[in-house]
């Protein structure tokens, strides 16, 4: 048994479940799309940030819990090209704390607002059968629109186009169960775990300038999964990537859970590398230049 399953998180099943998605239900991108009547795209998408909710809820740091849904969603939305226009939140609670819960929808308010997005509304539900004592959930639903025909897309892909990394904050939301379980059996020192609680990035200006510039042909959010699993969902069937993971910034929190983990590792975190992505060469100057915040670098090239 893998790791990651020991810690209550079956990979395999949640593989098998995309799949069949996928396949007999058409769901496999980031965030879904529909028509308008107008000429536009409307797009959707819903996250959550897993179990790091327990240490960020346990420790107060409801900023970094609002930072984290929005960076899931927003992140998510943005691989498919769109504007974000609205976002509600889910929270659901063992017993409610009014002032944390403020906090935290608050806070969510004040990163939409940098993001031009706006706070829709939301829902609190009190559920004490089912969410454990002095723990919290919570889901963020975004949605945007992109003009038709102007939406990223993996067919407009070729072979020879260039895949560019940016550098995650570190673990960003995903993994957590397996990073909780090896803090517990102090395979992990109490400076690595609050290494981990670090807010995610928010990529979404960064990409939508790079969008309206039309820079890039298609983009990936590493998120649960690891690089492979994420970058392979934007890629037609009929390419393949080659990535040099040596590329990848060293950061030292992800080079102790790789020598824990092995070749899971790469199964379960973004190993660095927060969001991918694809453009011809000839962009490449200007890319690196708006992506600066993000440490960009040559992760691989499409076959």
């Amino acid at each position: 048994m893998k790791l990651y399953e020991k810690s209550g998180v079956n990979l395999s099943q949640a593989q098998k479940l995309n799949k069949k998605l996928s396949k007999e239900l058409g769901i496999s991108t980031f965030a879904g799309k529909t028509f308008l009547s107008n000429g536009f795209k409307f797009v959707t998408c819903c996250d959550g940030i897993g179990s790091k909710i327990i240490p960020l809820y346990e420790d107060k740091l409801y900023k970094t819990i609002a930072i984290d849904v929005v960076a899931a969603n927003l992140n998510d939305l943005i691989c498919s090209g769109a504007t974000a226009i609205g976002f509600v939140d889910y929270l659901a609670v063992n017993k409610l704390d009014s002032d944390a819960v403020f906090q935290i929808v608050q806070a969510i308010d004040e990163e939409l607002k940098k993001c031009s997005c706006k706070l829709l509304g939301g829902e609190t539900s009190e559920i004490s059968e089912l969410i454990t004592q002095n723990n919290i959930d919570i889901s963020g639903f975004a949605v945007g629109i992109v003009p038709e025909g102007e939406e990223l897309d993996k067919k407009n892909i070729k072979a020879n186009d260039v895949v560019v990394g940016l550098c995650s904050s570190g673990i960003h939301a995903n993994g957590f169960s397996l990073i909780r379980k090896l803090y517990q059996e102090n395979l992990l020192t109490d400076e690595e775990f609050q290494t981990c609680l670090a807010p995610s990035y928010i990529y979404y200006n960064t990409i939508l300038k790079l969008v309206q510039k039309k820079l890039i042909k298609s983009c990936a959010n590493i998120t649960g999964g690891g690089i492979l699993s994420n970058l392979l969902r934007v890629i037609p069937d009929d390419l393949s990537v080659k990535l040099d993971f040596d590329k990848i910034p060293h950061q030292k929190v992800f080079q102790k859970l790789k020598q824990i983990c092995g070749d899971e590792f790469y199964e379960v975190f973004n190993a660095g590398v927060g969001f991918c992505l694809i453009a011809e060469e000839k962009n490449l100057q200007e890319i690196f230049e708006i992506c600066k915040e993000f440490s960009p670098f040559i992760f691989g090239k499409i076959n």
